[in-house]
């Protein structure tokens, strides 16, 4: 059965942005079902600026593999840095 785009999202959101869920079971948190953790990766490569993954990886809610992950799956067309503010 093929993942649901709005749990892949919701997952991506709630781990890197929030920090209200994991992608394995630690800090008290359950882990997202493992069938959804390379379509989450590749969400978050493809649709987070490197600066939420930095932030998310210092805050501990992603650890140095999952962030390697992320990072690995990032293409030239993929966001990088948050523009400056004009």
């Amino acid at each position: 059965m093929e993942n649901l785009p709005f749990i892949v999202s919701t997952y991506a959101r709630n781990i890197i942005i929030f920090g209200v869920e994991r992608f394995t079971p630690r800090d008290g948190f359950k882990g997202i079902a493992e069938s959804y953790y390379q379509d989450v990766t590749v969400y978050a490569a493809r649709k987070y600026y490197i600066d939420d993954l930095d932030a998310a990886k210092e805050k501990e809610w992603i650890t140095q593999k999952e962030y390697d992950d992320i990072i690995s799956l990032k293409t030239p067309k993929d966001l990088t840095h948050r523009p400056a503010a004009q």
